[in-house]
């Protein structure tokens, strides 16, 4: 959407997929949605509040769709179909391509090349999850 209204590809990426995992994640994981709701803005109040019915009014068939799919094996037997034909490897890597070379994940790509770069942390009690970051 904000592509179709003039965003650049690194702008739109920005706002939506850097936003959620790189920021509101990790709020959400060290404070819990209560607090979330709490401590931003009105407008995204607002927002939450007076969208989150139609959201879930859109979203809420296909989960039941997908939950009824698994739990009834429908997915498992259509895995081990896809995975088991001969060209399966030469599909996934033409599917993969696809998706790595799309405009979003370009510049997603370029977005995390731009990070500051930073070994990893031996894992402790110091370091374990988010609010370990923190040290």
């Amino acid at each position: 959407m904000l592509r179709a209204h003039g965003h650049s590809p690194s702008e739109a990426f920005n706002e939506t997929v850097e936003e959620l995992t790189q920021s509101l994640i990790r709020l959400v994981d060290e404070n819990g949605m209560d607090w979330m709701y709490a401590n931003c803005s009105a407008t995204a109040q607002r927002g939450a509040l007076d969208w989150k019915g139609r959201f879930k009014k859109a979203v809420l068939p296909v989960f039941k769709e997908l939950y009824k799919r698994v739990a009834g094996g429908v997915e498992t037997r259509r895995v081990l179909r896809e995975c088991g034909r001969a060209d399966y490897q030469q599909r996934l890597g033409k599917e993969l391509a696809e998706i790595r070379n799309s405009e979003m994940w370009r510049a997603g790509a370029a977005t995390r090349a731009l990070r500051p770069k930073e070994k990893a942390r031996k894992i402790t009690k110091a370091t374990k999850g988010v609010s370990g970051r923190k040290a």
